[in-house]
């Protein structure tokens, strides 16, 4: 690997594995460069896969003497994809993100980040932002002091230090903390901070175990909006969570993990759409609201319809382009309607459908 590749960031200090030895990160892994333009970002809707993957995962497995952690996982994701990956606690979903991250090796089969190879220890890491479930800070340090420390661990340049970190305060909404101790901050702002930490070198792939595990609802929200903002520079994240409520707003992409296996993978509508078998439509009309639900009842691919307080409830059999031909029907019809929307994807009702029968524990 060139000394000079501009696209090369430095591997997270922490990481190192006793599985890869020796490991001269400092003579591997080149100087930091500014990174270039970020790759077109992409939308929830926009997860067509077009383009290179960023990660591709092909029969990853992994065992701990007979207890097979981890088995023959396969999956792609792309720039702007955010990837929930759900299942219980001791499911494999940590031992996955330490493989990604090299701190790990697997048994079996093979993963590639950015187009490199696990093997390829230093450039994976200088692609990766890994963030486990308990991220140590430093108590004796300010704000700006722990970031400087990883920037200098990153190999930052001295002249370009300042932006890097200001940009980070910035992007994880932590500028005006930037002066205080690390020890008073809340467990909410520590995880922004290691959030911050992460991008330091400008990662391409994001494994964040656990990230919302003890917030509180604000911190929450606050934590999915900063994640959607990273979707947006184009980049790729897996956030894994046994808590469905943390993901099911903000992922395009979602996979559940038991005993090891992926029992399901694919874009997060679809994927509820087929287990369901129908979609839950909500129709708030100004009048005509009964004689608009005896209508509804004779329209093919409604297969209820029914009053909740003041809306309409549709069980409803068909794509958007169905719907959207539902939609231009009433107003055809006359009927005033002054909201139709799809009710919100419930990730707690396919994971219950998918682990039913499965002993969890």
């Amino acid at each position: 690997m060139s000394q000079t590749d501009p696209q090369t960031r430095h591997l997270q200090p922490e990481g190192a594995s006793p599985v890869h030895t020796p490991r001269p990160e400092d003579d591997l892994v080149p100087r930091w460069s500014p990174p270039g333009p970020d790759p077109h970002p992409r939308t929830l809707e926009d997860t067509s896969g077009a383009g290179e993957p960023v990660l591709e995962v092909r029969g990853l497995t992994k065992s701990y003497g007979s207890t097979l952690a981890v088995n023959e996982l396969s999956l792609k994701l792309y720039p702007g994809d955010i990837f929930g990956f759900l299942g219980p606690n001791g499911a494999g979903k940590t031992t996955t993100l330490r493989m990604l991250a090299t701190v790990l090796a697997p048994d079996a089969g093979e993963a590639r980040i950015a187009g490199f190879s696990l093997k390829q220890v230093a450039e994976v890491r200088a692609r990766v932002g890994f963030m486990p479930d308990f991220l140590g800070v430093y108590d004796d340090l300010l704000v700006r002091e722990y970031l400087e420390f990883f920037a200098r661990a990153y190999k930052v340049p001295a002249h370009h230090r300042d932006f890097v970190i200001a940009e980070a305060l910035e992007t994880t909404r932590l500028t005006r903390l930037a002066e205080n101790p690390v020890e008073g901050l809340s467990r909410g702002q520590k995880q922004r901070l290691g959030l911050a930490r992460l991008l330091m070198h400008d990662p391409a792939l994001f494994l964040l175990d656990e990230p919302a595990a003890g917030l509180d609802p604000r911190a929450r929200v606050e934590l999915a909006d900063i994640l959607k903002g990273l979707q947006k520079r184009g980049k790729t994240l897996i956030v894994s969570s046994h808590i469905l409520s943390d993901l099911a707003d903000f992922c395009n992409k979602v996979g559940i993990l038991a005993k090891g296996q992926l029992l399901l993978f694919g874009e997060t509508r679809q994927v509820v759409s087929r287990l369901r078998g129908t979609r839950r439509v909500r129709i708030r009309l100004l009048d005509r609201g009964e004689e608009c639900r005896l209508f509804l009842e004779g329209v093919p691919g409604v297969r209820s319809a029914a009053w909740q307080e003041e809306e309409l409830v549709l069980e409803f059999a068909g794509e958007d382009r169905e719907l959207a031909a539902l939609n231009r029907l009433l107003f055809e019809k006359g009927f005033p309607v002054v909201r139709l929307a799809d009710e919100a994807w419930d990730l707690q009702e396919v994971y219950l459908r998918m682990t039913e029968g499965i002993d969890l524990e």
